[in-house]
């Protein structure tokens, strides 16, 4: 008898709680002082680009200018991080009495949580790199291809329709861009 719980094709569970590890002792996996840092790491990569932004070349016809929506929407991601980080740090000061052990402990607990954002995360550094040798076409269909892959159930049937559907997305992005927005993206050694 198959477990009522799962009912999609993969096996795992539909819900996170069905699937949810025993907790080690000591503070939980939402851990303020993990919060706080990523956050403070996102400020400063906002900042970053809003940095880089500024170098953007000022248009004679356009009021605005090409910097004006990446500083704007830069700016207003600085100042939800800067909020965050605020609401963030009296749970992280506390957190800090406790010893390396715990805190170590916490943040494998959050890795292991989160290891499939961390996962595609690492998967989009990695298409990001691959966009100059290999052109945006086949970095952008590895890229969706294999994050269906590590999504998705791994059977014959769906990864056929993994690939139609990075093939067409990569495809239609390309042609989009270069037809409609007339910007064209890195090509490839086969261009």
């Amino acid at each position: 008898m198959s477990d009522p719980r799962s009912n999609n094709a993969s096996g795992r569970p539909d819900r996170p709680e069905d699937d949810a590890a025993p907790q080690p002792e000591g503070i939980s996996g939402d851990s303020g002082l993990l919060q706080f840092a990523f956050n403070l790491v996102m400020l400063a990569g906002f900042g970053y680009l809003f940095w880089e932004a500024m170098a953007l070349p000022e248009s004679r016809w356009e009021p605005l200018g090409a910097g004006t929506f990446p500083r704007v929407l830069l700016g207003a991601l600085m100042l939800l991080n800067v909020i965050m980080l605020i609401q963030s740090a009296p749970q992280a000061r506390a957190e800090l009495g406790h010893g390396p052990r715990q805190l170590f402990g916490v943040a494998w607990r959050t890795m292991l949580e989160f290891r499939t954002v961390f996962t595609v995360l690492g998967a989009f550094g990695v298409f990001l790199i691959l966009i100059r040798p290999l052109g945006f076409v086949i970095a952008a269909f590895l890229f969706a291809f294999g994050v269906q892959l590590l999504l998705g159930p791994r059977t014959w049937r769906n990864l056929v329709i993994s690939a139609i559907i990075a093939a067409v997305a990569t495809v239609g992005l390309q042609v989009f861009f270069a037809e409609a927005l007339n910007v064209f993206l890195p090509r490839g050694p086969f261009s």
